[in-house]
């Protein structure tokens, strides 16, 4: 499967290069069909090479490696429903340039540690369930990265040209709002997963540990971010701002953590 991931990199960077020259050439997408067909192969063998352990019968590894790998996975695959469904531009040379680094960096970098713990459905369910949260909110905070350039692009006109290349805000908002329903749904099912896992592992309710302690917090904060969207209607760089801290503290709970221990001080 590692072989998988090393052709899907290499369709990234070939896909960088043809968004990056086209663009240049011509101002526009002169080949959009071909952005998508490469998207949607490298896609597919980034996807096969990331979710195939689920369906085995081997144990699981997890860890930064396949943290980072996740999210890049997940950016691409909400960029091209972006294209397909919403129509959304966005710039595609930056995103598929930052997807490659971050799978690189994954393909470098040691797999997780061998999951100490029964892998049951429910087990192998929690866990996926979790990949997804933490991708899903990551690129949240990707995009609301991109909000406070496109607000400053807004403010100041005369910014960096690189500026210019970004979507309106109003749509930077919407695909915002967007991964931070998709990522709050999905991590209300990890944290209720974990509960239902940890009695059956263990026999007793989730403990009260940083990672626990981190992902209920940034819960609350996504939480309290959406029902404020929708009654009191925050938007902007104040819900960009929070994404961010939610963001913040999600990272301290679980991927920070993991590469500290296996990276930094190289501990399993």
């Amino acid at each position: 499967m590692p072989w998988f991931a090393l052709a899907a990199l290499v369709i990234y960077l070939a896909l960088a290069s043809l968004a990056c020259f086209s663009r240049r050439a011509a101002g526009g997408t002169p080949h959009p069909a071909a952005e998508v067909t490469l998207l949607l192969l490298g896609l597919l063998l980034h996807g096969a090479a990331l979710f195939n352990p689920f369906v085995q019968a081997e144990p699981l590894h997890f860890g930064a490696s396949e943290a980072l790998s996740l999210t890049a996975w997940l950016a691409l695959a909400i960029y091209l429903a972006g294209q397909l469904v919403w129509r959304l531009q966005a710039p595609l040379t930056m995103l598929i340039t930052l997807a490659a680094l971050f799978l690189l960096i994954a393909l470098i970098l040691p797999g997780g540690p061998v999951l100490g713990y029964k892998m049951t459905a429910l087990a192998r369910g929690h866990l996926l369930l979790a990949m997804l949260a933490y991708g899903m909110l990551t690129n949240a905070a990707a995009v609301a990265l991109l909000m406070r350039l496109a607000d400053r692009r807004l403010h100041h006109p005369r910014a960096n040209t690189l500026l210019h290349a970004l979507p309106p805000l109003l749509t930077l908002e919407k695909l915002l709002f967007l991964c931070l329903w998709l990522g709050f749904s999905l991590l209300t099912l990890a944290l209720t997963s974990g509960a239902l896992f940890a009695e059956q592992a263990w026999g007793h309710s989730l403990a009260l540990n940083h990672k626990t302690f981190f992902s209920a917090v940034a819960w609350i904060a996504f939480g309290s971010l959406l029902a404020g969207r929708s009654l009191r209607g925050w938007r902007g760089r104040f819900a960009a701002n929070w994404t961010l801290t939610g963001y913040a503290l999600l990272l301290l709970g679980y991927i920070g953590t993991h590469f500290v221990l296996e990276v930094i001080l190289n501990r399993v």
